[in-house]
Parts: C-alpha cells; sequence; structure tokens
C-alpha cells in the first residue's frame, strides 16, 4: 500500500460529487434540446396537442424570481432566530414603511408566486376539460 493511498479517502467523495454534479449538467442540456427540438416540431405540426404553457412548464424559468422572493420573505425570519437584536431592528424598521406599501409588496410577491404558477397550469386545465368535451361528444350510444 502506497504511502498516499489515504490521499484516496479524503477525495473520492469529492471526485464523485464532481461526476455527479457533471451528469446533472449534461441531464439539464439533453432537456433543454429536447425541448428546443419539441419547439421546432410544433412549429412544423398543426396537430400536435403540445402547447407553450407545456414548454414553458419544463424549463421552470421563474426558478430564480421564486428563491429571490422567497429569500426575501425568509431572510428576516432567520436573522432574528441568529440575531434576535438584529432581528427586532429589521422588524420595527418594517414598521416604519407605509401600509400600502407593505400591500402592495406582498400582493406582487403573491403574484410572483401565484400567477406565475397557474400560468403553466391554468392553460393545462383549460385544454383538457375541452379535450374531455370533445371526446363526449364523439361518444356513440348502443342502440
Amino acid at each position: 500500500m502506497s504511502k498516499f493511498s489515504w490521499l484516496g479517502v479524503i477525495f473520492s467523495p469529492i471526485t464523485q460529487w464532481l461526476k455527479n454534479r457533471g451528469e446533472k449538467q449534461q441531464a439539464a442540456h439533453q432537456r433543454d434540446l429536447a425541448i428546443i427540438n419539441n419547439q421546432a416540431r410544433l412549429a412544423q405540426s398543426t396537430k400536435d396537442y403540445n402547447h407553450e404553457w407545456e414548454m414553458a412548464s419544463l424549463q421552470d424559468k421563474d426558478k430564480i424570481l421564486r428563491f429571490i422572493s422567497y429569500f426575501m420573505f425568509t431572510s428576516p425570519i432567520l436573522i432574528t432566530v441568529i440575531s434576535p437584536t438584529h432581528g427586532n431592528q429589521i422588524f420595527t424598521n418594517l414598521e416604519s414603511v407605509p401600509s400600502w406599501l407593505v400591500q402592495t409588496w406582498v400582493a406582487i410577491n403573491g403574484g410572483v408566486w401565484g400567477i406565475a404558477s397557474l400560468k403553466n397550469v391554468v392553460p393545462e386545465f383549460i385544454h383538457n376539460f375541452k379535450r374531455k368535451g370533445a371526446d363526449n361528444g364523439n361518444v356513440t350510444k348502443p342502440t
């Protein structure tokens, strides 16, 4: 056994982490290519049922905006837990902000979380509802 064999024990988790990270990036790249290829196919076909909302839900474009929004709501709580003095100062300062501005800020963040998520769900729901209605209209009754 070599006198440097202990390095393998240390670098093994790092090597595995790098391998996993590379596989994850490759999978994300393949997903992005599949989306691009599907969009090209959709542009050429008028009969397919894939829609813009399906592509948007696969891409998850709002991830960074949701993270920032979540961070803004969570930070004061975490700061208060870690340092009650600083946390108390944050909430004291927040009381000096006009209530209409706080309410607007909350509504905007609600839109980021709610409407941004619904923009992918509602079209799918409507599409499935219409499709179910069309399927029911084509049902032949037994005679």
